[in-house]
């Protein structure tokens, strides 16, 4: 009977903290929130995942939608700037993967060619791996600013623009010191010259969630083999689990930081990958002040 009590004890424990990881209660933004990478303008409204160490948060007002998400952990930026990320959204507060913001792009999707960049040649797995430097980090970054992509149902429905070219929606990721800081403001409906919106009100509770892509080693592998030019080429398998999926619990990405570049390098047999990031949350919008 102990037994049973005690493993009922834990159960409810379970529950509780999956709970608390799922669900987070938007704030009423009072229209300081600035979409340029800073985290400042966000206060004490951040809520920190000791899981996977990072903070997010979500504002909204009668309009928009404020999305903020800010890590220091170097492995987890290492993965966002090469691997990209992806954020969905579902307006129905269900499991549906119809619509996100790929930004920044993973590096296989953006055609860099060895001859541009050694940056190419540090994707692939090494067997001994190094955090990469800040400053690394941040060169890295500033090469994927200017383009993303619209993603629909089926991961293959893309839709790539610039930055500049975004109606309604303004995204952001910078880094403040040590900490990279990711910034999104969403239209909650259509309007005029607005094409991508939630279609919803702030009576709902969505769902959102944050992942990255992933690196088709065998694409690196046969380019290396042939001696070709180019790592990119036709796009990479994301790994985002385009249509339905689960969007109830996050799961941490494992692994650690990527290679550095080795000499004459090639895909390095026996060596992987970091496992993708991946969070989902279900939020409950603000309707007030």
């Amino acid at each position: 009977m102990k037994n049973l009590t005690f493993l009922l004890f834990l159960f409810s424990l379970v529950i509780i903290s999956g709970c608390n990881n799922k669900t987070i209660q938007s704030t009423w933004s009072s229209g300081k929130i600035v979409i340029d990478g800073n985290d400042t303008d966000w206060g004490n409204t951040l809520t920190y995942n000791d899981k996977q160490n990072f903070m997010y948060g979500v504002q909204n007002d009668g309009k928009n939608l404020y999305l903020c998400f800010a890590t220091n952990d170097p492995d987890l930026q290492a993965k966002i700037i090469r691997m990209g990320l992806t954020v969905w959204f579902d307006r129905t507060g269900g499991d549906n993967q119809n619509f996100g913001i790929k930004y920044p792009l993973n590096f296989q999707d953006m055609n860099f060619h060895r001859t541009e960049s050694e940056d190419n040649q540090s994707m692939m797995p090494q067997r001994n791996q190094e955090p990469m430097s800040a400053d690394r980090l941040k060169s890295l970054l500033s090469r994927k600013l200017n383009d993303l992509e619209i993603v629909g149902r089926n991961k293959d429905d893309l839709t790539r623009m610039t930055v500049s070219e975004l109606k309604g929606i303004e995204v952001k990721m910078a880094f403040q010191n040590s900490t990279l800081v990711y910034e999104m403001k969403m239209p909650l409906t259509f309007s005029p010259g607005v094409p991508y919106a939630l279609n919803t009100d702030t009576s709902k509770t969505i769902s959102i969630g944050l992942e990255t892509g992933t690196i088709d080693l065998s694409k690196i592998k046969s380019r290396g083999d042939r001696g070709g030019s180019s790592i990119g080429g036709d796009n990479a398998d994301q790994g985002m689990g385009a249509g339905d999926g689960d969007m109830n619990n996050g799961d941490e990405g494992g692994g650690n930081s990527y290679g550095r570049r080795r000499g004459g390098g090639g895909y390095q047999s026996g060596a992987s990958m970091p496992a993708p990031f991946s969070f989902w949350s279900e939020v409950k919008l603000a309707s007030g002040k």
